[in-house]
């Protein structure tokens, strides 16, 4: 009765300062925080029906899992079909929408996020990111919750000097989209609830692409969709890079960052660090297309943000990406998944490989998928 006391107070009036409420964590030292994994686990996932989470789902119940996936509209229950997952409409702004779906589970992957290089409104990134994590961690604390990995971004990190970006760097220029800024308050936010007692363990994701469901216009997916059947690749101009990881990877490191992670600590989830032309130029290769690759200056690129952002402000028109963000694709974003690698286990598959299965999901099966072109 006292911890539904203090659930009920906790989650109609949460603070604003990072961290659970003191009453609620000495009743969470009461429960054994870190028992062994086993097999037919109840596992809560936010925003099930985003890209990695969506996959994540169908991998656990294919494990023999039970899976709780936390929707936001009723539309996304047909990219959960299994007799494994059980899905929940809710929202991680609503708070007792979380305390249901969470009942009983023993594990909670949040990946729910505002996604996006522009919104109308900016404070909903931080809303969503940063209150929203708060949120889940509240209610997991409150449910007795395991174990939470929280799905940030390596863009937190920020582009690279000499050398591919580790999780200890210090980030040297300012954020120049909501997103990653308002992803990286919230790892603050699962940071300090792991130095009050709780077990949250960060994954890092690089840029994903390959087989599933892909909303962004942005997103790797749709990018590579567009160069497959429009023949077509805008690069920016020059030698820059990034690092493309593949989902199947990234699905396999939140599992062993929730087997083998350590409370407090990121891991980057990254991938194969190659340029913009060389990446494209082998899925040209590979798909024995003849595609068109063309190197973009970043003046004319911010010419088109400026552009937007006017037809914006005249007819309402909503902004791919802002004239700041064109700054993040001219620099180089590669990361290292070196700890990953040590300490979970993690492992890249080969560029080629992974390239091969994207092609084929994308020309042959991708017709029931959600790909932006």
């Amino acid at each position: 009765m006292l911890l539904m006391y203090l659930a009920r107070r906790r989650m109609t009036s949460y603070s604003s300062s990072f961290g659970p409420d003191r009453s609620i964590r000495d009743e969470f030292f009461k429960k054994d925080k870190y028992p062994a994994s086993h097999n037919n686990m109840k596992i809560l996932i936010t925003g099930a029906s985003g890209y990695i989470a969506n996959k994540l789902a169908s991998w656990l119940a294919d494990h023999g899992h039970e899976v709780h996936a936390l929707i936001r509209s009723d539309v996304f229950e047909k990219w959960l079909k299994h007799p494994k997952i059980k899905t929940f409409k809710g929202d991680i702004l609503d708070k007792e929408s979380l305390l249901l779906a969470m009942k009983g589970c023993e594990q909670v992957y949040h990946a729910a996020a505002k996604v996006g290089a522009w919104a109308k409104d900016a404070s909903v990134f931080y809303k969503v990111n940063v209150d929203g994590t708060r949120n889940v961690l509240d209610a997991a604390l409150i449910s007795g919750v395991q174990k939470t990995v929280i799905t940030s971004s390596s863009g937190v990190l920020g582009p690279a000097r000499n050398r591919p970006v580790e999780e200890n760097d210090t980030r040297f220029i300012d954020f120049t989209i909501d997103y990653d800024r308002s992803k990286k308050l919230s790892e603050d936010v699962a940071i300090e609830y792991s130095r009050n007692g709780m077990n949250v363990v960060i994954v890092s994701p690089s840029k994903v692409y390959g087989p599933g469901n892909s909303s962004h216009s942005l997103a790797a997916n749709a990018i590579i969709n567009t160069f497959l059947k429009k023949r077509i690749a805008l690069i920016p101009r020059g030698t820059y890079s990034v690092c493309f990881a593949f989902i199947d990877d990234v699905v396999t490191g939140h599992v062993l960052a929730m087997e083998k992670g350590l409370s407090g600590e990121n891991y980057i989830l990254g991938g194969i660090n190659i340029s913009y032309y060389d990446f494209f130029n082998r899925i040209r290769t590979l798909s024995s297309g003849k595609g068109h690759i063309i190197k973009v200056p970043k003046g004319f690129i911010k010419t088109w943000a400026h552009l937007q952002e006017l037809n914006h402000k005249l007819w309402g028109t909503p902004v791919r990406f802002t004239a700041r963000s064109v700054d993040h694709l001219f620099s180089n974003y590669i990361f290292s998944s070196k700890k990953a690698i040590s300490d979970l286990g993690y492992s890249i598959t080969p560029l080629d490989e992974a390239l091969q299965k994207t092609i084929h999901f994308l020309v042959n099966d991708a017709a029931g998928s959600q790909i932006f072109i």
